[in-house]
């Protein structure tokens, strides 16, 4: 996850707030956003908790290669 993403996340949730919803301590999420990267399962749900401000193509572009993957599908 390139420096941008990860100011982008911590800016719409504290790692406190995100650690709370998902039950796993601010340091995990610490580790998420700075080391070893959101857990796969954990990439949807985080970007819907975030009201998705960051996509799931800007946590993980390998996993999500089109910038709407894994975004909600929307009615016109």
């Amino acid at each position: 996850m390139n420096k941008q993403t990860q100011e982008k996340i911590t800016k719409a949730a504290s790692r406190t707030r995100i650690g709370k919803h998902f039950g796993i301590s601010s340091q995990a999420v610490g580790k998420w956003i700075y080391a070893s990267g959101v857990p796969q399962k954990r990439i949807i749900p985080l970007c819907k908790f975030l009201d998705w401000q960051v996509t799931p193509h800007e946590i993980d572009p390998c996993a999500y290669p089109n910038p709407t993957d894994g975004l909600p599908h929307q009615e016109f």
